[in-house]
């Protein structure tokens, strides 16, 4: 019984980190894909000369560190934007799961491309679009995904990112971002308050972005 849990512990571990820490370090050759329970992260990469581009906004349910399916260690780091909570899976242990139930395939294969097609509307949002539309679909990407989660109210969302983690996802520079940001919020289009962020204009907000639901 000893062994069998040890080697369980092994396969699946709990663990967590306090806000703007790494949880998955460039380089890591751990063989861990994390899953986060709490919290939100980000997935960046970082220029020679020191400069960030944030990649993607993991939230909870979101899976870091898939790139061990294919490779064996880590080339864009995960740092936590706030406290989260997360389990790691050891990747011989998914890698057996799939050798057992290969329909289990089709689930990384799903999230691979759910993966790829925001990268490709985030490059198409950073070469062919204007900062307040690169903010209006960020935000409204946020709500959609947030809500699925259930974890809106509504038009209220969290939102723990700062000025700066905004400017590193979409390519401006912070005081653009907030230029954009006071505009939004005297348009009374949206209003930020103690973390949150409230759409009180979804028609504007929707049209500024040229986002149409279909």
């Amino acid at each position: 019984m000893g062994a069998s849990l040890g080697e369980g512990a092994r396969r699946k571990t709990a663990g967590s980190a306090l806000a703007r820490q790494q949880v998955l370090r460039l380089g890591d050759t751990s063989g861990r894909i994390v899953v986060l329970r709490q919290g939100w992260a980000l997935r960046s990469a970082m220029t020679s000369d020191g400069r960030r581009q944030v990649l993607s906004i993991l939230l909870p349910g979101d899976i870091a560190g898939g790139e061990f399916l294919l490779r064996d260690k880590v080339r864009m780091p995960v740092q936590s934007v706030t406290p989260v909570e997360y389990c790691s899976f050891d990747i011989a242990y998914l890698k057996e799961i799939t050798d057992k139930s290969p329909a289990f395939i089709w689930t990384f294969v799903d999230l691979c491309l759910s993966s790829r097609e925001a990268s490709e509307d985030r490059l198409i949002d950073l070469g062919r679009r204007n900062a307040e539309q690169r903010l209006a679909r960020l935000i409204l990407d946020l709500h959609r995904r947030l809500g699925e989660k259930g974890l809106s109210d509504g038009a209220t969302i969290p939102f723990p990112l700062r000025q700066q983690t905004v400017a590193d996802a979409l390519g401006l520079t912070q005081v653009h971002v907030s230029r954009v940001m006071r505009s939004l919020r005297q348009s009374c289009i949206l209003q930020t308050k103690a973390g949150q962020l409230t759409i009180l204009d979804m028609d504007a907000l929707m049209a500024i972005a040229e986002f149409y639901e279909t």
